[in-house]
């Protein structure tokens, strides 16, 4: 037996309208050696050749800059730190605010998997989380080397797959 077109129509709407509720909205990177504002615009300009950034923001004053995405797109972090490293500076933090479908429940190495990548959380006390979350990125591409040292004897992929597993904290 069959099932009618409508099953497969309502599951379809049904898919696409969680993967669009459940995504990252923007960044916010920190960028060291922005020292003028052509500086600024070599970081900015090297972002935004990203595919999946529809807007970019420097700050020359914090030596950062605002990032917004394009809605249904995936988006991958570490595109992000290589683009400031091609322009020839170094991240000092990444941060991102990630849209939840709804309530998780995280926990110390919970892993999160959002398109082709898993997030694994470290350091982070057990608790309930909705709505937008800042997620902050560890790792060696998203840090200083004197923070990234602070942080690597713990960074152990815990997620399950093939998926490049990026480390983050609340």
């Amino acid at each position: 037996m069959s099932k009618p077109k409508t099953y497969y129509t309502i599951l379809v709407v049904v898919l696409i309208s969680l993967t669009t509720h459940a995504q990252f909205i923007s960044a916010e990177i920190g960028i060291d050696g922005l020292t003028c504002s052509a500086c600024t615009r070599s970081a900015e300009m090297s972002i935004r050749k990203l595919p999946f950034v529809q807007d970019v923001k420097m700050n020359i004053e914090n030596t950062n800059g605002i990032i917004t995405f394009k809605a249904d797109t995936t988006i991958d972090m570490g595109k992000i730190a290589q683009a400031i490293v091609d322009a020839g500076f170094s991240v000092r933090y990444l941060t991102a605010i990630y849209k939840a479908p709804g309530t998780l429940d995280i926990a110390e190495g919970y892993c999160m998997a959002i398109y082709h990548f898993n997030y694994q959380f470290v350091k982070i006390s057990p608790e309930k989380i909705k709505n937008n979350i800042v997620l902050k990125f560890i790792g060696k591409e998203f840090l200083p080397p004197k923070e990234f040292k602070k942080w690597k004897d713990i960074l152990k992929p815990e997620c399950m797959g093939t998926n490049t597993v990026y480390f983050v904290t609340l």
